[in-house]
């Protein structure tokens, strides 16, 4: 009878090997090692792209900040180049341009006291050669100034500036300068 029942099962067990073999689709050995590879590697993919993008906007930001750097440190020239009267006593029509990268004229850029205000206690100031008050013209008080037009006149200059940021960052601005002065 065990020599019966060892046949049997041999004969199940070889019906079984003979079906796997022929329908492989009812085969699922392995089925969850190729599921938790594809989405072990799907995960690392997006993993991957998150933190090139990450990278992407810290550079982004970064270059941000340098170019707003270089914009402060011209906007703080022209700040400066509006509010120091002494720079406007001296222009006038036909004058030459004021230089605020050499005003005291020793051809040493850098030392005078225009580009010190200018720094502001920080590392960026001017750049170039090209950083003057110009005056343009002469003209009538705008209306509603609050000036007696018969006392007064605006007088309009140029401020042009090139302020210098981190890793050689610039930023040029021009800006028009009113000022209500006596005739």
């Amino acid at each position: 009878m065990n020599k019966k029942l060892e046949l049997k099962d041999l004969f199940l067990s070889a019906c079984n090997l003979s079906r796997r073999a022929t329908n492989p689709l009812k085969n699922e050995n392995g089925f969850a090692l190729i599921l938790a590879l594809s989405m072990l590697a799907i995960m690392s993919l997006l993993v991957s792209m998150a933190l090139n993008t990450a990278n992407m906007e810290t550079g982004i930001s970064g270059n941000y900040r340098t170019a707003q750097l270089a914009f402060d440190s011209a906007q703080r020239a022209v700040e400066y180049a509006s509010t120091k009267g002494d720079i406007y006593t001296s222009l006038g029509p036909g004058s030459a341009p004021y230089d605020l990268d050499d005003n005291d004229g020793d051809g040493n850029d850098g030392d005078d006291t225009d580009e010190v205000n200018v720094k502001g206690g920080t590392n960026w100031g001017l750049s170039g050669t090209d950083n003057y008050v110009a005056y343009q013209m002469a003209a009538a008080i705008p209306p509603g100034s609050g000036s007696d037009p018969t006392y007064f006149e605006a007088r309009y200059y140029i401020v042009n500036v090139t302020g210098a940021g981190p890793r050689n960052s610039l930023a040029r601005v021009e800006a028009q300068v009113g000022r209500i002065v006596p005739k």
